[in-house]
C-alpha cells in the first residue's frame, strides 16, 4: 500500500519521503546521562530514567555555564508496530544525532554512526515483531573525538542527544530506497538548459527482497500550480536486490528557480509498482545555473545576482539545536525579513526543514561540512562521509549553490600537510557525487596559501577592526587582493564584531576579549564594512557573522559567559540589535523607518545626533512633538543623519515620519 500525502512538506517533522508512507513518531523516550552498561537489554531496568521529548539534547548545561558535560547518554523508547506494516520492510530513520550513536533494536545491535549533522536510516525488518512491542536503545556521546569532525568544540559547542527528530516507517518489498545515505532515493540533475528546454535525468535507487520483479516505473513532473507538464514511463524486465534506474525527461519551456526574483519550484513524483506492489516518492527540485566571475561577480541564471547575507548556527537559547519546525520557520522568517539574498549554513549540515525552507523564499545557500579550525590528519574518513551525506541527502534543493569545504583550516608549514590532502580528496569526491555544483571553502589567512584556492572559489573571514587592525582596513586588503590575483576570485565568508545591547557607553569599548562589547561599535563595523563590500562588484559574497547570537562553551567576553556576541539578533529571538535594520534598510523592498541608539537612553550632551536607518525618500524629525525638519535620503548606504538637535534635560521623546 502506498500512502501519499498532499499538501507542505513543511507541516511534518520528518523528510517528505518519510512523511508521504506509514510511519511512526517517535517523540516520547526515557533518558539517563553518563556511563552504563547492558541498558540496550530489553530486561535493564530503566524505570528511574528521565522522560524526555525528542528533539532533545543533554547539553544545556553548556549554556547555562554549568560544567558542560561531554560524554555517553542513553536514550530508550518502546513503540508498538501495527499490523499493517506486516509483510512491510520497517526502517528507523535519526535525522541527526549528536555526535555518535550506537542503535539497538530489542537488545540487538544494529549499527554506529558518527558524525552529529547528518541523517542515518537502516532496515530493522529482522530486528522487530510486528503486533508487538519492541524496544529501541540508543547510546550517544558528544564527546570530542580527534576521527570524527570536528575534532573539538574551540568555535561551537558539541551538542548531544537526539536533537532531531526520529522516525520508523514502513515500504513494500518492492520500493524506492530509503537507505542510500537516508536520502529520498530520487536525484534530479537538470542538463542543457535553454529558454526552449531542459533535460532532467532522473536517477532512482531501487529495491526489492522478492527473488525477481518485472515492475515499471512511472513519472510525472509539476509545476508550482501543481500543473502536470512532464511525464513519463519505464518498463523493468528483471529487478533483483538494490538497482539505479536513469530516465532522461524533456521539459518544454522551463520556469528557472531564479533566488528571490521567482524561486520557482518543480515536484517530480516517481512510482514503482509491479501490479502487487506499490511505492511513490516526491521530491521538489528547481532548475538553475550559478557560476563566479572575478572581475564581475556571482550570477544565477547568466544574470548577475549578488551573494549577500549572514552565517546562521542552528541553536536558540533555551532549546540548543533541539528546534521545532516552528523555531526553523521563524529563523528563516528573519532571514528573509532581512532581504538576505544568501545564507551560510555554518558549519555543518543543518535540518531538511532549512534547506526547503530556502528553497521556497529564493535564498542561495553555502552548506558546509564541519572540517573545522583544527585537524589531527586521523579525520579524513569520516569527512568524506559527512561530505557525502550531506551531498546525497540535500541533492534536490535549488537553494544549494555551493558545497563548503573546509573552515579556518590552516597548513601553516607547506602543502604536504595532511589536511592539504584532504582538501584536494573531498573536492574531487564533491564533484564525483554532484558534477553541477562548486565547491567552496573559508580562509583566515591570505589571498594565497598552501590550503587557498584548492576549492573552485574560495572566500576569507576578515575581522579588520575587531580582531586586528581597523574596520576601514577590509577595503585596502580587498583592493590589494583584487589587484595582485585578478584571476582569483574573492569572496568574504565571514565579518563582523561583538555587541552587546546591555552596553551603550561607547568609551568602555574593551575588544576583542573584554567584558565591555558597546552596541555602537558593532554597528560601526557593518556601516563601514558593508559600504566597502557593496562598493566592490568583483566581492563575489559576503556574509555577516552571525545571524544569531550563539553558545561558545567557556567562552567570558562582553559581559555574559559562554556566548558569542556577534549576531544581529539576540541569543532567545527577542531583540534585534539596530545593525538588523541596516541591513533590512540595504537590502529588504519592504519600507523601513527605524530610529537607532535607542537603547542609549541616557545622554550627557544637550546637543546629539539622531541616525535614521530608511530606504524612504525622505525623513521628517520631531522632537518632544515639535518638528524639527526634514531630509532626503542620499546615502548609498541608507542613513540619516539629524546633527545638533537639541534635548531637554529631562526625558525626551523622539519621533520620525516619512
Amino acid at each position: 500500500m502506498c500512502l501519499w500525502l498532499i499538501g507542505s512538506t513543511l507541516s511534518y517533522a520528518q523528510a517528505p519521503f518519510v512523511a508521504a508512507r506509514e510511519h511512526i513518531n517517535l517523540t516520547n523516550w526515557v533518558f539517563h546521562k553518563g556511563i552504563l552498561h547492558n541498558a540496550q537489554k530489553p530486561s535493564f531496568d530503566a524505570s528511574a530514567w528521565e522522560p524526555v521529548t525528542v528533539p532533545h539534547t543533554y547539553s544545556m548545561d553548556a549554556i547555562n555555564g554549568l560544567g558542560y558535560y561531554r560524554g555517553e547518554a542513553w536514550y530508550r523508547t518502546r513503540v508498538d508496530l501495527p499490523v499493517t506494516m506486516a509483510n512491510q520492510r520497517i526502517f528507523i530513520r535519526f535525522e541527526a544525532v549528536g555526535q555518535q550513536a550506537q542503535v539497538y533494536i530489542n537488545g540487538q545491535f544494529v549499527g554506529n554512526h558518527a558524525g552529529g549533522y547528518s541523517a542515518f536510516c537502516w532496515d530493522i525488518s529482522r530486528f522487530v515483531t510486528v503486533g508487538q512491542t519492541n524496544l529501541v536503545a540508543l547510546k550517544v556521546s558528544n564527546e570530542a573525538d580527534f576521527k570524527i569532525i570536528p575534532v573539538n568544540d574551540k568555535l561551537f559547542n558539541l551538542y548531544g542527544g537526539i536533537y532531531r527528530p526520529v522516525q520508523l516507517f514502513s515500504t513494500p518489498p518492492l520500493a524506492i530506497s530509503s537507505t542510500y545515505y537516508a536520502s529520498s532515493g530520487v536525484f534530479v540533475e537538470p542538463k542543457d538548459i535553454s529558454a526552449q528546454a531542459a533535460l532532467l535525468e532522473v536517477r532512482t535507487h531501487v529495491t526489492t527482497t522478492l527473488p525477481t520483479s518485472e515492475c515499471k516505473l512511472d513519472y510525472k513532473v509539476f509545476d508550482d500550480k501543481n500543473t502536470l507538464v512532464a511525464q513519463q514511463t519505464m518498463q523493468v524486465n528483471q529487478l533483483k536486490g538494490d538497482s539505479v534506474l536513469t530516465t532522461l525527461i524533456k521539459l518544454q519551456k522551463p520556469v528557472l528557480w531564479n533566488g528571490r526574483n521567482n524561486p520557482h519550484l518543480y515536484r517530480v513524483v516517481v512510482a514503482i509498482s509491479n501490479g502487487t506492489y506499490n511505492d511513490e516518492v516526491s521530491q521538489s527540485f528547481g532548475i538553475r545555473t550559478f557560476r563566479v566571475d572575478a572581475a564581475t561577480g556571482s550570477y544565477l541564471n547568466n544574470s548577475p545576482y549578488r551573494l549577500y547575507g549572514a552565517a546562521m548556527h542552528q541553536e536558540w537559547q533555551n532549546t540548543g539545536p533541539a528546534l521545532t519546525n516552528e523555531q526553523h520557520k521563524q529563523d528563516m522568517a528573519l532571514v528573509n525579513e532581512m532581504g538576505s539574498t544568501a545564507l551560510r549554513l555554518s558549519h555543518y549540515q543543518h535540518s531538511d526543514i532549512t534547506y526547503q525552507l530556502a528553497d521556497e523564499m529564493g535564498i542561495c545557500v553555502w552548506a558546509e561540512i564541519p572540517f573545522v579550525h583544527d585537524y589531527s590528519g586521523r579525520e579524513g574518513a569520516n569527512a568524506k562521509q559527512q561530505l557525502t551525506e550531506l551531498i546525497i541527502q540535500n541533492y534536490n534543493h535549488p537553494s544549494i549553490v555551493l558545497w563548503g569545504l573546509w573552515n579556518e583550516v590552516r597548513a601553516y608549514d607547506n602543502d604536504n600537510e595532511p589536511c592539504v590532502g584532504l582538501t584536494k580528496e573531498l573536492n574531487a569526491l564533491a564533484h564525483q557525487l554532484d558534477p553541477q555544483r562548486l565547491t567552496t571553502s573559508a580562509s583566515d589567512r591570505e589571498v594565497v596559501g598552501n590550503m587557498e584556492n584548492i576549492t573552485d572559489l574560495q572566500a576569507w573571514n576578515k575581522y579588520f577592526g575587531w580582531y586586528y587592525g581597523q574596520y576601514g582596513d577590509l577595503a585596502t586588503w580587498l583592493d590589494q587582493g583584487h589587484q595582485k590575483h585578478p584571476t582569483i576570485a574573492i569572496g568574504i565568508s565571514e565579518y563582523g564584531a561583538g555587541g552587546n545591547v546591555n552596553h551603550q557607553d561607547i568609551s568602555l569599548l574593551d575588544k576583542p576579549f573584554g567584558q565591555f562589547f558597546p552596541e555602537q561599535d558593532l554597528t560601526l563595523c557593518h556601516e563601514v564594512s558593508w559600504k566597502i563590500i557593496k562598493d566592490r562588484p568583483y566581492v563575489w559574497s559576503s556574509f555577516v557573522w552571525n545571524m544569531f547570537n550563539f553558545s561558545v562553551g567557556g567562552w567570558n567576553r562582553g559581559g555574559i559567559s559562554n556566548l558569542n556576541h556577534k549576531g544581529l539578533i539576540s541569543y532567545d529571538r527577542e531583540l534585534k540589535k539596530d545593525v538588523f535594520y541596516f541591513y533590512k534598510a540595504n537590502w529588504s523592498t519592504e519600507p523601513v523607518l527605524y530610529i537607532t541608539e535607542r537603547r542609549h537612553a541616557e545622554r550627557s550632551s544637550p546637543l546629539t545626533t539622531v541616525k535614521v536607518y530608511t530606504n524612504l525618500a525622505a525623513v521628517t524629525l520631531w522632537v518632544n512633538g515639535k518638528k524639527i525638519s526634514t531630509q532626503k535620503l542620499t546615502s548609498d548606504i541608507k542613513i540619516i543623519e539629524f546633527k545638533n538637535v537639541k534635548l531637554n534635560t529631562q526625558q525626551n521623546t523622539i519621533k520620525i515620519t516619512a
